[in-house]
């Protein structure tokens, strides 16, 4: 762009402004010619922009003359040796359609290159024409020094540019192709490799999201395998359990009937659990991938909580549970009711699970001004606070030490936390080491208990 300004442009650009000094010069002898008086300021102008200029009347007479240039005045010389010259430039201005006319002549005196303007007057006295002449300086060699200086400035500007451009780079690429080297090693499954940060913020923005990429990894292959070893473990026990008692009823007690119906009621109560086991698990999978919808209705949470507690009345008895059942008398709420019923009997079965010396369970049903709170606790263990985030996942053991669960899978927490976030919901836990834990969740009004309200 530079260079079409400063060369291709440059004389087109010289010739406009020469012209617009002497439609300047034109401009004051144009007053002067209307209120009949030139003034001492028009031999000023003309000196000034470097003119020369003549006056006629419509009769080709001369009026007015303006001289800064002398012998470099053409339109004297032309005036002096052809006067029919001057006719034929007014014949000229009166056929202009915007009454004015610039021409490029030769000086052959001085072999200067000049312009010649031309307008025409109208005024009361009548038409008058002005021609005005200033010498072009010759620029082709101003263009031509131009040009040698730009090709030496375009080199070093394009040699400053690239070495730039080449270092740029490399600080840019530097830490790209690090941050590329270490995540090759997290593909190779090495999540404690670290990408370096760098100066420039997107690229540290960057290396922070893979550093927490590479931990989140790191965790998810950690309870990958956790989980593979402990459905494993899971699966493996009743089949042991399975083929032992099979193994006896074929070896030993074949023909005793007692020992052979208490061998096989072993062998169903271990099919039981691995079919528990397969279910909640296909179950689980459901529910995380949005698989299972949620059947909103209305209930009554009471009457809910009241029907588990006596199918889980054996249980409670078997392991002298204490249980208080603090609510109003009847509490509607909207949700999916089997699945929240699922969701009461994890948090009790949990509760026995981790039952405190006390043997007490509290379960309270409490009504707040949008939603009802309900909450199931315990005076166990509790759980340390750097627990609490896990406790949902499945198979998650706070000693770290997997054991077949009691009565479960060991998947009821992560259902219940599957359940709830279907719901949009809520819901959490409260836990103090040696105090126990309190885990709730809340549920809406029915439309009808609002209404009523």
């Amino acid at each position: 762009m530079l260079w079409i300004f400063q060369i291709v442009l440059l004389s087109a650009t010289y010739q406009d402004m020469k012209v617009n000094q002497v439609r300047v010069v034109a401009d004051k002898v144009q007053v002067g010619i209307i209120q009949d008086n030139f003034t001492m300021s028009i031999q000023i102008e003309a000196v000034k922009k470097n003119v020369c200029g003549l006056v006629y009347n419509s009769k080709s007479v001369l009026l007015y003359q303006v001289d800064s240039l002398g012998l470099g005045c053409v339109l004297n010389e032309k005036a002096l040796a052809s006067p029919t010259k001057i006719t034929e430039y007014i014949d000229v201005l009166k056929n202009s359609s915007n009454g004015e006319m610039i021409v490029k002549l030769r000086n052959e005196v001085i072999d200067q290159n000049m312009l010649l303007y031309g307008r025409e007057v109208n005024s009361d006295f009548g038409n008058y024409y002005i021609f005005l002449n200033t010498p072009l300086d010759p620029i082709d060699s101003t263009i031509s020094i131009i040009t040698n200086q730009f090709v030496y400035v375009t080199f070093f500007v394009f040699l400053l540019a690239t070495v730039l451009a080449f270092y740029i780079a490399r600080r840019l690429s530097s830490p790209i192709v690090l941050m590329k080297k270490s995540a090759m090693s997290l593909a190779k499954g090495n999540y404690d490799v670290h990408f370096e940060s760098s100066e420039f913020e997107e690229i540290t923005e960057l290396a922070n999201t893979l550093n927490h990429t590479g931990q989140e990894l790191k965790k998810m292959d950690e309870l990958r395998r956790d989980l593979i070893a402990n459905v494993s473990h899971d699966i493996k026990t009743p089949l042991t359990m399975i083929k032992a008692y099979a193994e006896m009823i074929r070896d030993l007690t074949g023909n005793n009937k007692e020992k052979r119906e208490e061998n096989l009621e072993v062998i169903l109560d271990e099919v039981d659990h691995l079919d528990a086991l397969v279910k909640d698990m296909t179950q689980l999978s459901q529910l995380q991938s949005n698989v299972l919808s949620m059947n909103r209705s209305d209930f009554d949470l009471v009457a809910l909580t009241n029907h588990v507690l006596k199918l889980m009345d054996a249980l409670i008895i078997s392991n002298s549970i204490e249980v208080d059942f603090l609510t109003p008398e009847k509490v509607m709420v909207n949700g999916d009711k089997i699945k929240i019923q699922q969701v009461i009997f994890n948090f009790i079965s949990n509760a026995i699970k981790f039952i405190g010396e006390d043997h007490k369970l509290i379960i309270q049903i409490l009504l707040e001004d949008e939603f009802i709170r309900f909450e199931v606790t315990d005076h166990g263990v509790g759980i340390k606070e750097e627990d609490l985030p896990h406790i949902w996942d499945r198979y998650y053991k706070i000693d770290k030490h997997h054991a077949r669960n009691i009565g479960g899978t060991g998947l009821g927490l992560s259902i219940a936390n599957a359940i709830l976030k279907g719901h949009g919901i809520d819901f959490g836990v409260i836990s103090e080491v040696k105090q126990g834990s309190t885990f709730w969740f809340n549920l809406p009004f029915s439309k009808k208990t609002k209404s009523h309200d």
